[in-house]
């Protein structure tokens, strides 16, 4: 666990050693030591994995607690920073497509992501605000991800970048004269949603 996750860990363990009517310091400890050990096989917090062995971790001290709120939250973790990753790099390609051809107006190039995905077979749709989503299942979107990505490699070379090719869900492209610029925002929100259906539906 990271040392923000362990704020919200500590509170559920309290949560939840007090739903089951755990009392006592030795207890408790007990307590969360055998869920740590029943859920990832770990003893300690900072052996459990920040990703899906916290959200593991996370979802049984929620039931355990009677949160059921959070509970479906950590259920869904995987898939919502797979979700993340997908909507993330559509923004790349979008942009990348932009810098490639400056006549690109944003809803073409979102057009060709959109493209991308149906030609996969995937579901694509435009909610009444404007904003595209995509039916994908958790198990479709590291594929999905995978096709973006490799247009995103491409387009990076083809406009000539000399820097890394690696992903970075932060990157935001933009032209730079006659170049690629790249800058590092946190939260530049996404024009494709990945599995939220319309308000409409």
């Amino acid at each position: 666990m990271t040392k923000a996750q362990l704020k919200p860990y500590w509170r559920a363990v309290g949560r939840a050693a007090s739903a089951l009517g755990i009392v006592g310091r030795e207890a408790v400890e007990e307590y969360r030591h055998a869920v740590m050990r029943e859920e990832v096989g770990v003893d300690h917090a900072a052996d459990v994995d920040p990703a899906d062995g916290y959200d593991r971790v996370m979802y049984r001290l929620a039931l355990d607690g009677g949160d059921w709120a959070a509970a479906a939250r950590y259920a869904t973790g995987e898939e919502r920073r797979m979700a993340a990753l997908v909507e993330s790099c559509a923004r790349q390609v979008i942009e990348l497509k932009a810098v490639e051809d400056p006549a690109t107006r944003v809803g073409d190039a979102v057009d060709y992501v959109v493209g991308c995905l149906r030609q996969a077979g995937y579901i694509v749709s435009m909610t009444l605000t404007g904003d595209w989503w995509a039916d994908i299942s958790a198990n479709q979107a590291f594929q999905v991800f995978r096709m973006l990505d490799t247009h995103r490699r491409r387009l990076l070379r083809r406009l000539g970048w000399g820097g890394t090719l690696s992903f970075d869900i932060s990157a935001a492209w933009t032209r730079d004269g006659d170049g690629l610029a790249v800058s590092h925002a946190e939260d530049v929100p996404p024009p494709i949603r990945i599995g939220r259906p319309p308000e409409a539906a």
